[in-house]
């Protein structure tokens, strides 16, 4: 087929789905997928937060807690990627959980999920963002020693980080895909450069091997070795955070039942591969483990990359490549916040949604969206200047939101039985999907409840876990506004659920395999063609 005909099926599908297409399919298979892997960025997440998981397990927890996140995030996954492959429309969660929702539940189950696919997707900006203003000032802390770090330094260059990523969105939306292909590769050089260079530098004073691989020592003040553990396998879930980015830019991708799927996982099998290695090099290369976790600079990751080489210089070269690639990683966060919040205020489902469903026809992006999406992360980044404890907390709320909002339709999906409720489709689990959905849910459940403990014990003001305030209060905001403003009046996405099965059907020759469907396709277009 033709790349006319790819587009006139996929147009005709998404229009059966509810929506007319709006937004340029500009990305191809390989520039989402970057995209994908910039913003998942599992090394970058592992490098950010190494202070974390070695005072919770040491080295052997930082290791060994990675491979175990990115299988069950995988997991998780899996469960998106068949639903995305069911419906591929922008609004995702939000879209899923209304199609896969009893009928009188509909409205509520994807109003609900659509909040959370927001604030999650803001609370993972804003967290990003304050790890590069960190990483900004952790390299001037290590030239400049006497410097101190002020609160307000700090939000100031957040912001800025935050209004640069959207000024690239918004002014450079057609080199977007371009953008994120030569970030992959960038980010694919830096972590190989970086992994090299500690593993060179340090083999002088590399430590045993067994405390590389097998020291789990317990920091935090828990009394329990394996809690400890459990927490730093928490810890690791936020390098694989961010999966259903390309669900959420399903509409700009051609074929997005086929190929949407492929962008959701391999860059997590590409993450893991990458990101165990560079987190091995990091632990070869620490000298002094009290220093990494206390240093003066607030980032480990630079302290570390200071042991390991010896030089002030070559550290500063690795942060400011490493501080980078994720600043990639945020705008890669502004462009699927704003798609998240475009496609849910489509049917009405925020307040204001008139302003938040535009699309920019000069720029072709939701700029209100994107303008919005900044100024609620620049707002966030105020209560920094009053407690980091509570501005913190947004790592984990983030993780909370995102993980509980990619696992809520896979509940509802063995609640009310796959076969009853899902179409035929691309990306199928099969036998598979039951055992992959539960074990979807069962893990989310249980990193939610792990997320609201203290990290460290005894709890003091310092310390305290604020996730569950976070968690809590943001909650009881979305469901006021629900029995406030939208109950009886937001009904959802119109879903022309003949049009859409029979056009599925048309373009996959009539069953669920993704084999020898080009002829049949073909075909399809141009009987509708004719009729048109």
């Amino acid at each position: 087929m033709t790349k006319e005909d790819h587009t006139f099926i996929d147009d005709g599908e998404l229009e059966a789905l509810g929506y007319q297409r709006e937004m340029p399919r500009q990305f191809s298979t390989l520039s989402l997928g970057a995209l994908s892997f910039t913003l998942t960025c599992t090394w970058l997440g592992t490098g950010s937060s190494v202070g974390i998981s070695l005072t919770e397990a040491s080295s052997a927890g930082t290791i060994w807690s990675l491979p175990i996140a990115g299988v069950m995030t995988m997991i998780v996954t899996l469960g998106m990627a068949e639903l995305a492959s069911a419906y591929p429309a922008a609004g995702a969660q939000y879209y899923w959980s209304f199609m896969v929702a009893r009928e009188d539940y509909k409205p509520f189950a994807a109003y609900v999920n659509g909040w959370l696919s927001v604030l999650g997707w803001w609370l993972a900006s804003a967290s990003v963002s304050n790890f590069v203003a960190s990483m900004i000032l952790a390299i001037v802390t290590l030239w400049y020693p006497d410097y101190e770090i002020q609160r307000w330094h700090q939000w100031l260059i957040y912001c800025g980080l935050v209004w640069l990523a959207i000024s690239l969105n918004v002014f450079g939306s057609g080199l977007i895909p371009l953008f994120n292909q030569f970030l992959f590769f960038l980010a694919v050089l830096t972590l190989s450069a970086t992994t090299i260079t500690l593993l060179v530098c340090s083999r002088n004073h590399y430590p045993s091997s067994s405390w590389v691989f097998s020291d789990t020592t317990n920091s935090t003040g828990w009394p329990s070795d394996g809690f400890a553990f459990i927490l730093s396998i928490s810890n690791a879930v936020y390098a694989f955070l961010g999966s259903d980015c390309g669900a959420h830019l399903c509409e700009e991708i051609q074929n997005p039942g086929r190929n949407v799927p492929k962008v959701m996982l391999w860059p997590l099998v590409i993450g893991l591969i990458t990101a165990w290695p560079f987190a091995v090099s990091c632990m070869a290369a620490i000298v002094d483990l009290e220093s990494v976790i206390t240093t003066a600079t607030g980032l480990p990751l630079i302290e570390i990359y200071y042991q390991g080489t010896g030089s002030r210089a070559a550290a500063s070269v690795l942060m400011a490549l490493f501080a980078f690639c994720f600043f990639g990683c945020l705008t890669g966060n502004a462009t699927t916040a704003s798609r998240t919040l475009w496609a849910v205020s489509r049917d009405n489902a925020l307040p204001y949604s008139s302003l938040w469903m535009r699309v920019s026809h000069r720029f072709k992006m939701p700029l209100n969206a994107m303008c919005l999406s900044g100024t609620v992360v620049s707002l966030y980044g105020l209560i920094f200047l009053g407690s980091t404890a509570a501005f913190s907390a947004m790592v984990s709320a983030a993780i909370v939101f995102l993980q509980t909002s990619c696992i809520a339709p896979q509940a509802i999906l063995l609640y009310r039985g796959r076969d009853k409720v899902l179409p035929p489709r691309y990306f199928s689990l099969g036998k598979y999907g039951t055992a992959v959905n539960a074990t979807a849910v069962i893990w989310v459940i249980f990193l939610d409840i792990i997320y609201c403990f203290p990290t460290a014990m005894p709890v003091t003001p310092q310390n305290m876990n604020f996730v569950s305030v976070v968690t809590i209060g943001l909650t009881l905001f979305v469901l006021g506004l629900w029995f406030t403003s939208k109950r009886g009046k937001f009904v959802g996405p119109k879903i022309n659920m003949a049009e859409l099965e029979a056009r599925r059907l048309a373009a996959m020759g009539g069953s669920s395999s993704i084999e020898g469907t080009e002829q049949h396709a073909t075909e399809y277009v141009t009987s509708v063609k004719r009729m048109d």
